[in-house]
């Protein structure tokens, strides 16, 4: 059934996007997530102890993390730590233990993960295993500091 409506965005000068359905001969209205409309991604993999900087933010503003994949191998005395850090403020989002099986884990954020301005995403391994860790992230224009950011939590 078609409505004969026009749909227009704020201010009234703007016909919101439609397509074509591929299925009956109408158009439909398309709704995107900011994470289907901005979304990027970047991968880094470690084999060693160490730290690696997968995602830095635009200076001065910040990083959404949207998705967290993490895969590798089963290592004796091995975790991976994917963190936000500005170089003085850290918070953790996820330690997987390596140990007793292959850390396989997708993590799909729908409430996502607002970092504050300045704060990177990385990876830091504590032994030899080997781990790559995937991030789904968008870039935001917000300028929060970590004080302001801790306080909204």
């Amino acid at each position: 059934m078609t409505l004969g409506v026009r749909l227009l965005g704020r201010g009234g000068n703007e016909e919101l996007h439609v397509v074509r359905s591929l299925f009956v001969d109408e158009p439909v209205l398309v709704l995107m997530t900011p994470a289907q409309a901005h979304g990027l991604f970047k991968a880094a993999t470690l084999t060693s102890a160490n730290t690696s900087i997968i995602v830095q933010p635009r200076p001065g503003l910040s990083v959404i993390v949207t998705d967290i994949i993490v895969s590798g191998e089963k290592q004796a005395a091995s975790d991976i730590t994917v963190q936000f850090t500005d170089g003085s403020d850290t918070e953790i989002m996820v330690v997987i233990d390596q140990v007793d099986s292959s850390p396989n884990m997708p993590i799909n954020l729908n409430s996502y993960f607002h970092g504050w301005k300045d704060a990177r995403v990385e990876m830091i391994t504590s032994g030899a295993g080997d781990a790559t860790v995937t991030i789904g992230y968008i870039h935001s224009k917000s300028e929060k500091t970590y004080s302001e950011w801790n306080a909204e939590r």
